[in-house]
Formats: C-alpha cells, structure tokens, sequence
C-alpha cells in the first residue's frame, strides 16, 4: 500500500491548525493541546466555517461511544483557553453546536522545525508501561480519576499540586494505570523524588524510556527530540524540589514533541504555559454534627480508616459505636490520606480511644508508616519537614506565625502578627501567595473577600516550630491585640447588627484562642484580658454562645481592679454575665444580681440605650422566675426609656417586652397592641435589621401575638403565624430565639389539639435546649412532653413527668412554666383518679397565680378546679358551677374567647346534669357563635358535638 502524503494544515491570522503534525501554533510557535481537544479542532476546521452539531462532533471524536455533553463542553473550554484573546473564533450555537469563525486557507503541511537528532531508539515494541500495579484499591478517588482522564484528553499538562500526604502520588498512578488501556501509547513513571541536583531531571527520563542520546550534557531539549512524535504520556512524580527543572522540561516536551503528555505531581504548580492544574482534595470527613450515625461510613475519610484499620487488625469490627470516634478522628486529620493511614496503624496498635486522646501530640504519635515508602512518608512530621525545609527563611517566619491562627486569617491579620518583623503588607500578601502556591496555605473560598487558612495539621507543625524560636508569647499577643480591635465595634452598644455578624462568626474560633491565650497567663495584661472581653461579648450573645459568655465575662469581672470598677467595661460585662446565666441557670440570684449592677451603672452614667436593654433583661429575667408583676414595673419603665432614645429598633424591643408582659397578666387587648406596634418597626429584610444581645425583636413579638390571637378566639390567625414564625426562626439560626419560638408554638398546638405536631416541636424543643446547655428549658420541656402524654390519655405517665418537671424547675428558679403545669397536672391527677391531689395542684396553681401576677393563667384553673369538683365520686356541685362561672367572667375581663369557650363547654355540661338543658343550649351557643374560623379545632369540635346533643 502507498504511503499516504502529509495532510494539509489550516491558517487563519496568526494561527495554524497542522493535521499532520497534530498541532496548533501561533506565529510559529506550539500551543499546548491535549488530543481529543484537537480532535474536536480538525472537525471544526474541516467544516470550513459551517455549523457542526454537538452530537455529530461527539460522534467523530468519541467514535460511538457514550460521553455526555459536559464531556465536550469541557474541551471547548479547553480550545478556547488555548486560542486565548482570539477565544471567539470558535462560536458556539446554544442548544445546536460550535463552528470554527476566521478565513482560514488550506496550505500544504509544513515541515517541523525539529527533527530527531541521529539518537538510537531501542526497535518499536508494543505498548509499554512502567507504572506499578495498585497495592490496594484507591478510597474516595472516583470522581477525580474520571475528571483527571477527561482532562488529560483535552490538556498536554497536568499538574495534581496539594499538600504532603494529600495522595497525588497515587491519584496520578491511578489515572496512568486506567488510561493506559486506551490510549495507544506508551506510558512512564519517572520518580524524582530521590533527586537533588536539577540537572540531572532530564537524564532521569533517560533510562525509563530507553533513549541513547549522545553527548556528556544531557538536555530538557535532547530528550524531546529523542521522543520526537512518539505517543506518550510522561508520569513526573514528586516534582516540589526541582520544580524549574520540571517545568522546563515539560514545556520542551509540549513544544518538541507533539504527541506527547505530561502528568505531573507536586506540592508546587510548574507554572508553565497550557498547564491544567488540578488541586487534589482532602477526602471528605463527616461534619461535626451528623444526624445520623449511621450516615458516617459513608464519607470516604471513615471508608479509608476503617478499610486499613481491618486490614492491620482482622478481629476489629466497624460497629455504631464506633463510628463517632472514627468520625472525629479523621475530621481533627482534615481527610488528609496519609494522616488517616497512619492513625489507622498507631488504632491497630493502641486502640481508637487512644488514638483520638492524643491526637494532640500527632507528630510523635503517627508514626508509623509503611517500610516500602519514601522516607518523608514514614512519619507525619517527615512529610511536612520535606517541604518546610525547601521554603525560604521569610516564608518560613510567616508560616509560624500564621499558624497562631485558627480557622483562618486575612491579609490585615496575617500582617499583624508580622509587625515586627518589618515585613509591608505587599511582601505578607506574596509570602502567602508563595505558601499557597507550595499547598502549605488554602484558600478559603466558602467567602468573596481574601481569606486563607492552614490545614490542621500544618498548622500543629507551624506551632511546634514557632514554639522552637521562643516567639510564641509574642505573636500571641499581636494576634490577640488584632482581634481585640477586629471586635471591639461590636461593643459600642449592646446591639449588632445582623448583616454584621457572618463578620464576626468567621473569627469566632479566633477569637476563643486569643480569650484562651490572654486569661492562661498570670502576667498577661488586664487591660488587654478585659478589653478582649468586653469586645467579645455582645458577638457571643447574638450567637447564643452563653455558656461561653457567662466563662469570660466573669473572668474578667474577677480581675476588674478598682479603676475600671463602675466603668463603661463592668456594665456591659456584668449585663452579658447576667443574660448568660439567665438562659443557661434559669433566675438565680447571680443572674438578678449582675443585671442589676449594670443597670446601676448605666444609670449613674447615663447610658439610655443600655438602661433600656437591661429594663427589658431584667423584664424577660422577672417572667422566666415567675415575678409577672415586677416583670410587668420593668416591662413599662424599659418602653418609656426607649421612647426617649428614639430608636425605633429600641422602642420596638421595649414594646415587645411591654407586649409580652400584659399577656401574661391577662391583658390581652393592650398586649396585641404592643406585639402589633412591635412588628410596625420591623427591618425591610432579615439582613437589615438588629439583634439586641441576643434579642430578635420582630420573631419574638410575632410568636407572642400568635399566642394572644389564638386566645382571644383567632386559631387559624395564630396557627398561619406561628408556622411563618417557626420557619424564621429556624432560619436565623439562633438557638435563644428558637427555644423562645418553640415554647409558644407548642402551648399554642396542644391547645387547638394538634398533638402530632406538638410532639415534633417538643421534641425539637428539648433537642435545642441540650445542644446548647439551656438547663431550665430542658426541664420544661419533660413537663409539655407531660402535658402532651396527658392529652393523649397516659395520665400516670403524664403526671410523673409534670411532678419531675415541677421539681427542676423550682430548683433552677424557672417560674415562668409552673403555674401552666400545675393545670396540666391537675387535669392528669384527676384522669388518675387521685382527686384529692388533683385539687391541691389547682389551689396550689391559683395560689401562685395570685401571688405572682400571671392571671392569664387563672381562667384555666378555676376551670379544671371546677371540672375536678364536678368529677368526684361525690360531686361538689355548686362549688364547681361557682368556679365554672368565675372562669368564664374572668375570661370575658381578658377578652380570651378562648379560654371562655372552655369554662362554657364544662359548665353546659355541669348545668344539663342539673336539669337546665336550655340554659346549657343558650350559654354555649353564645359563646360558639363569636367564632368564625378555627371550626376544626379541638374545642370548638367538641362544642359543636355539645350542642348538637342539647339541641
């Protein structure tokens, strides 16, 4: 058969596409592209400027068989990239496919620049392959295998960069070994690793392929020629410390030989042009809180401990319990690979609990690694010194001293901590971009603006070495005179504002270290320990992070000398200790205590806005204990302070408190009012309002409205709220306000009798009271889970509950619940047959409503008092119609139809087993006929039942 003629090549302003040569050039020069890209190319160009439809373009390249589009438009952005400024010369027609723009003329191929050199080749063999088969199969790595083979169709340069123990040694063989089939070349490993003189790079590809180049000076370029056009892809494995040497000689291969690849792995990017870099990730790791444990095998960093775990250790079983150990073992490990094999080893041998205590020490506990690795591989602390010991010694400053950081850092911080050193802030910003680029730094991209973070265990080997200079101490203190100022806005007044605090939450980690760091040492500074106090505060309650509030706040209160004693710093500590303790110890007296100093303070000062805040504290601290009365006097001095502040954000806040406490005293017409007033000033969106240390105004009043309006006879009102209401605030995501939110919303669906649903939300309840150490809230919650199984008609169970309840929540000074459950445990204890209890619980109940002022509650007793009279094995008639009928005009007095269609049901009932069927018929219709929604609800169905059997 003759031998077939050059193929023509294409030109079109400075470019050429050669078919024969399988290359493009610009102004003479080659264009990195990799061959299913260029494939894609020719199609194009041999249409002559018509349009090629995308599943005819897949069909000439892939030959048949299934690839999916994203597949193609990935080597399309591949063209485009390598075409540069002239990108729109390929265009794409949406939906349909691509044709190549220009007026591009048909030459004959030219002849390459340069030829092989008179080298000896060994004779041509078949496809051969130096890359050694897997050991082990590779965790987690699918969908990067197949991302990296798609790439290396479409790019000639592929660079996997990542820190030491990442596992791009074993990505890159992976991705050899499964292209190798298919790709009709030859394919070799050149290990670099055990080189130290660069000149030697290109004399190390030497014998892996089998060249004979003469000379006694063997070059990047000798070599390309030597493999002239032969098909190959070139494996350049652990390149960091001879990364020119590298780069120069893939650049000469890319340039010289036209089909051949390189795969390249390093802690550093070659920068070279037509490089694809491909950063390998960590494996993934569960997140700190998992809904379920069952869930955490699936994560590939548990799949990869477990996997080398059993295979060091037979009898180990990968049981539930312990999944949450394995779990926090490899999220501390980052999901680097090699940390988590090493950890598996030291598991096998030490056992997990072991292992995850001292995790601490983790460069003198992972040890050991396999004997067949590379030295830097065999410990954890070897695989970070190969590549610390290559950075320069500025670098090497600036990756200790940002190793003070945890969670993350910006330019402005990061040059803090390096102030004395004299480095600017542009020599800070290329260090980290040095440190970057060398996957020593990452950047953080989960926000828009420059942010970057070590990995953990980087950051544990920066601080052993920072610790090594003695300057630890000192970076500590820059670090925390930094975040100091970062946060001491926040302090101005006691309000943040919400589009604020995603600024403050991404240092929070920080600022707990610089809290840590200052109140650990004796001869730190007060003024500094106190000031980083007082600035963390405020950011700590509007993220109701109380239980660390109330540790620092009292710190610092202890170490408060008597120059700062009466300060603007004591007010707003001691208010912070007070909120802390209100929601975490329920109404102790220290709570009452500091919110009462502070509120001496402000006043002496004149501090309006934080006297109007600390009114409404010690309002919201008088309702929690059970003194609606006194809440109530706090409650109105808060609302007229805050009308002469003239905030309308404060006069809301203030109505809301004012709002909340006529409720209580059963005022429902003035608390509606308030709730409503409140929810006037409401900001134009979530983003742009404010929280008063901790206080969402606008969802607090709404969910107490929801409660009044069900009260005064609106359920489907209250219940369209309160559903609204729950979902705001499980958006903001503030667990203060949930538990607020939940409370309300579970009286409220247990009265209307959605039971299913306020067993959700009491159990939803209770959950974020323990995830957050809200004590009090937890014991209210056993006794609505009492009320609930009451309902239900368990009243044993109910009422054991409720007597437990009761106990917790008097001995955390919790009032605000017990009145209610003293109904509900009157109601259970009369279910149960022990009436003589039963009617202890409500005397009890109406005694503390009289002493504390909670009359909304009061209906409600003298109701089931009056039910329990009329339920006895010897009824009590007339006292029980007298206390029927007293509820009843009372509910009338609060304008609580609700609570008035209860008293009615009971008495139509009481008074037709006294003969007056018509008075039952007449007083209970009266009161169902003022309801006009609500008809499915759990009374007014009742009533309705009623009165069909009287009529």
């Amino acid at each position: 058969m003759a031998e077939q003629g050059p193929r023509a090549a294409y030109a079109a302003k400075e470019w050429e596409i050669d078919l024969d040569r399988r290359e493009l050039r610009c102004r003479g020069v080659s264009v990195p592209i990799g061959g299913r890209a260029f494939e894609i190319l020719e199609v194009l160009v041999e249409a002559g400027g018509e349009l090629v439809h995308k599943h005819h373009l897949i069909d000439r390249v892939w030959l048949g068989a299934v690839v999916e589009e994203n597949t193609l438009h990935f080597h399309i952005s591949a063209i485009r990239k390598a075409l540069g400024a002239d990108r729109p010369l390929l265009n794409t027609v949406s939906g349909r496919g691509y044709r190549m723009l220009g007026n591009w003329t048909i030459r004959q191929a030219s002849k390459p620049e340069h030829r092989p050199d008179h080298s000896e080749r060994k004779p041509r063999q078949p496809f051969r392959s130096n890359v050694p088969m897997a050991a082990s199969a590779l965790i987690g790595r699918s969908a990067a295998r197949q991302h990296l083979l798609n790439v290396l169709s479409a790019y000639r340069v592929v660079t996997l960069t990542g820190p030491g123990g990442i596992g791009k040694s074993a990505l890159a063989l992976e991705v050899a070994r499964s292209l190798f089939p298919t790709f009709e070349g030859d394919c070799w490993l050149v290990e670099l690793a055990s080189l130290s003189d660069p000149a030697l790079v290109p004399s190390a590809v030497v014998p892996v392929l089998g060249l004979k180049i003469g000379g006694t000076v063997i070059s990047a370029e000798a070599v390309a020629r030597a493999i002239g056009g032969e098909k190959l892809l070139l494996v350049l494995d652990n390149c960091e410390h001879l990364a020119d040497a590298a780069a120069s000689l893939a650049e000469a291969l890319v340039r010289l030989c036209p089909n051949a690849s390189v795969l390249a792995t390093s802690r550093e990017i070659l920068r070279i042009e037509g490089e694809y870099v491909y950063r390998v990730p960590p494996l993934d790791v569960p997140p700190p809180r998992l809904e379920s444990a069952d869930n955490v095998d699936e994560y590939s960093s548990v799949q990869l401990f477990i996997t080398r775990l059993i295979a060091l250790d037979s009898a180990f079983s990968a049981s539930a319990e312990y999944l949450p150990l394995i779990a926090s073992i490899c999220r501390q490990l980052d999901g680097i690979p090699l940390a988590i094999e090493f950890a598996a080893a030291r598991a096998a041998m030490l056992g997990l609990q072991q292992v995850a205590e001292r995790l601490n020490d983790r460069f003198n506990l992972l040890t050991a690694g396999r004997r067949t690795a590379l030295p830097r591989h065999q410990t954890l602390r070897a695989t970070l010194d190969w590549s610390y010991e290559l950075l320069p010694d500025a670098e090497r400053t600036l990756l200790q001293r940002l190793s003070i950081f945890v969670g993350g850092f910006t330019l402005e911080a990061a040059t803090a901590v390096m102030s004395d050193t004299g480095a600017t802030d542009s020599a800070v910003a290329e260090g980290i971009a040095s440190l970057a680029a060398k996957s020593l730094v990452s950047l953080d991209t989960s926000v828009a603006s420059g942010r970057w973070r070590l990995l953990e265990t980087t950051r544990a080997y920066g601080l052993d070495k920072l610790d090594e200079t003695g300057a630890t101490d000192q970076v500590a203190r820059r670090h925390t005179e930094f975040f100091r100022s970062l946060f001491a806005p926040a302090a101005v007044s006691p309000r943040v504002a919400l589009d604020d605090l995603p600024h403050y939450i991404r240092d929070i980690d920080n600022l707990r270290a610089a809290l840590g760091w200052t109140f650990s040492r004796s001869n730190s500074d007060d003024g500094l320990r106190i000031g980083l106090a007082v600035a963390a505060a405020p950011v700590l309650l509007a993220t109701s992070m109380l239980p660390e509030c109330h540790r620092w706040s009292e710190r610092a209160i202890l170490v408060l000398g008597d120059d700062r004693r009466g300060t603007a710093e004591e007010m707003r500590l001691q208010a912070a200790l007070g909120f802390s303790l209100m929601f975490t110890q329920g109404g102790s007296d220290a709570a009452r205590a500091a919110l009462d100093r502070s509120l001496l303070i402000a006043e002496e000062s004149g501090d309006i806005l934080y006297q109007m805040w600390l009114m409404v504290s010690l309002n919201i601290f008088h309702s929690r204990k059970g003194n609606f009365t006194i809440a109530l006097q706090y409650a109105r001095r808060g609302s007229a302070t805050a009308t002469i502040l003239g905030d309308p954000a404060a006069i809301a806040l203030a109505r809301f408190g004012l709002g909340n406490s006529l409720h209580f005293i059963g005022d429902l017409g003035g608390a509606s009012a308030e709730l409503e007033a409140a929810l006037l000033h409401r900001p134009r969106s979530p983003q742009s309002g404010t929280t008063y240390l901790g206080y969402d105004y606008e969802i607090l009043a709404a969910i107490a409205l929801a409660n009044t309006l069900c009260l005064q006879g609106h359920p489907d009102q209250a219940v369209e709220r309160a559903r609204r209401t729950i979902k705001d605030a499980e958006r903001i995501n503030d667990p203060i306000v949930l538990s607020i939110v939940l409370r309300h919303a579970v009286l409220l669906f247990l009265w209307i009798g959605e039971l299913p649903y306020a067993e959700e939300l009491i159990d939803w309840y209770i959950s974020n009271a323990r995830s957050h150490s809200l004590a009090p809230q937890i014991a209210a919650g056993r006794g609505l889970k009492g009320t609930l199984t009451i309902r239900r008609g368990n009243a044993r169970d109910g009422v054991d509950f409720l007597q437990g309840c009761l106990e917790e929540l008097r001995a955390t000074h919790y009032g605000l619940m017990i009145s209610a459950f003293h109904i509900s445990l009157a109601e259970g204890l009369a279910a149960a047959g022990r009436f003589a209890e039963s009617m202890r619980a409500a005397d009890d109940g109406i005694d503390l409503v009289e002493t504390n002022g909670d009359m909304i509650n009061m209906p409600e007793l003298l109701r089931v008092k009056g039910a329990v009279l009329f339920s006895m094995p010897k009824p009590r008639l007339d006292e029980a119609e007298a206390s029927l009928i007293n509820s009843l005009d009372l509910s009338r007095k609060q304008g609580a139809r609700a609570s008035e269609l209860r008293a009615a049901i009971d008495l139509a009932r009481l008074t037709t087993v006294r003969g007056r069927r018509e008075d039952a018929r007449v007083l209970l219709q009266r009161v169902y006929d003022q309801f006009d929604e609500g008809l499915n609800t759990a009374d007014l169905k009742c009533a309705a039942r009623l009165l069909a059997t009287l009529r």
